[in-house]
């Protein structure tokens, strides 16, 4: 990939990094040649993921959105480039606390908690944002002028970045059939990720927990080879004490600290980073949070997208066949999987797509199965042209007044600390199935919301 070109503007000069979802290279500015950047571009692998491209667009969302003194600042991306889809971040010149770690084995608390300083800032800005980075590591960890007085870090890579206020319930967890995909690295993912439930940001204190426990004791605090021993042992086994690994000169209060973090369930955690960071901090009888905050830094203010009208719409009368409703309900995402389930199954119904913060169903086909008897997770991937055209010559017919509906349902957490879920249900006729007369519609519409809030 050497001399290759990004995004039509960036040479590739040197590989910087490999892992197993992507290389990273030091690249030139072809406008700007004494400049450098980053790109990231990701490995062919990771592209087979089936929610690959809406996972990029959350990166590239997340990454857009935010800036931070202690964060690896975004510049573009392309999800369709020439040599893959790649990501353009600042260069920031340094080692990775991994690459740190190899040379010394373990920090001294001190020098820990300096830098847990700085982490804990840039995650909380990033939390506070709604951003969830899912992926912590030391790897993704910068650490500036290593072994330095002015040592500190950036935050790399909040790749793959969960939108905590855009709930994303994935096909297998709706419909029962396929793999729930997992997305973190073994030995630091939290526990809740490995059991499939709600992930919130306490889900990156876990992952700081772990980087602690490596910093201070030179391992991890599971070790096990085989993948399934380790994310076991991530919901079920107590991390080893430090005196247990041999140990011995870090403050009992300081590994208290830790073991909070490393709890297996998030409300037993530390609340915030900002909590952690005062917890350690009074530890070691410091202020962490004052020492390590980023000197003049203010938040940048959300701006409201306004969007004019078109003109050309102005004019059209309203859709007979839309109607939309909402409310407001109190439950955990995990709940919202079974919940449909049920709805889906006493009302003909099947999941047609799941995205972050939208789910589509489809609601009165024969036998809940969409036309040809496809299953709903296989539709528009494609196939031998002979079953197009068995699907199109068994599309069923319906009576007048009976037409198949299509339920788009619209996610959002005000607080993503709680349970309390926005919904907006968007009722329209399926594609190829328009409604005879609007007679009856609206209040078959009106008896399937009544029955969604039912359910819900």
């Amino acid at each position: 990939m050497q001399g290759k070109i990004a995004l039509k503007k960036y040479k590739l000069l040197q590989v910087l990094g490999r892992g197993s979802n992507g290389e990273v290279y030091l690249a030139q500015p072809l406008a700007d040649p004494q400049h450098r950047v980053v790109v990231k571009r990701v490995h062919k692998h990771m592209t087979q993921h089936p929610k690959f491209d809406q996972l990029f667009e959350a990166e590239v969302k997340s990454m857009a959105g935010f800036a931070h003194p202690y964060a690896v600042q975004f510049i573009e991306a392309s999800l369709k480039d020439p040599i893959g889809p790649c990501l353009v971040m600042e260069y920031v010149p340094g080692k990775t606390l991994e690459e740190v770690l190899e040379a010394v084995r373990t920090l001294d608390v001190y020098r820990t908690g300096t830098l847990l300083g700085y982490f804990c800032h840039a995650l909380q800005a990033a939390h506070d944002a709604g951003i969830i980075h899912r992926d912590l590591k030391p790897a993704n960890v910068m650490v500036v002028g290593a072994g330095s007085a002015n040592e500190s870090l950036k935050v790399m890579d909040f790749g793959f970045a969960g939108f905590a206020d855009k709930p994303h319930l994935q096909l297998a967890e709706l419909t029962g059939e396929g793999p729930i995909h997992a997305i973190g690295t073994p030995a630091y993912v939290s526990p809740e990720m490995i059991r499939g439930d709600t992930v919130d940001w306490r889900s990156d204190l876990y992952s700081v927990g772990v980087i602690l426990y490596e910093m201070l004791t030179g391992r991890l605090p599971f070790e096990d080879h085989d993948q399934d021993a380790l994310l076991n042992a991530h919901v079920n086994r107590p991390p080893p004490k430090f005196s247990k690994v041999g140990v011995t000169n870090v403050p009992p209060a300081v590994e208290a600290t830790i073991m909070f973090a490393l709890s297996k369930f998030p409300n037993e955690r530390p609340q915030s980073a900002h909590e952690l960071a005062d917890m350690f901090g009074r530890s070691l009888g410091a202020d962490l949070w004052s020492l390590t905050a980023p000197a003049g830094w203010e938040p940048m203010p959300i701006a409201a997208e306004i969007a004019d009208e078109p003109p050309s719409t102005k004019s059209l009368p309203p859709d007979p066949f839309r109607v939309e409703e909402q409310f407001e309900v109190l439950i955990p995402e995990r709940m919202i999987a079974a919940k449909l389930k049920g709805f889906n199954d006493d009302n003909a119904g099947f999941v047609v797509a799941s995205e972050p913060g939208q789910i589509r169903l489809h609601i009165g086909f024969p036998g809940g199965k969409p036309p040809g008897g496809v299953p709903a997770h296989a539709q528009g991937t494609g196939g031998s042209g002979i079953m197009s055209w068995f699907r199109t010559v068994r599309k069923p017919s319906f009576a007048a007044g009976q037409e198949p509906i299509e339920i788009e349902l619209n996610l959002e957490k005000p607080d993503p600390s709680q349970a309390r879920m926005n919904v907006r249900v968007v009722f329209r006729p399926v594609d190829g199935y328009k409604p005879a007369s609007s007679r009856n519609w609206r209040p078959r519409c009106e008896a399937l919301f009544t029955a969604l809030r039912r359910y819900l």
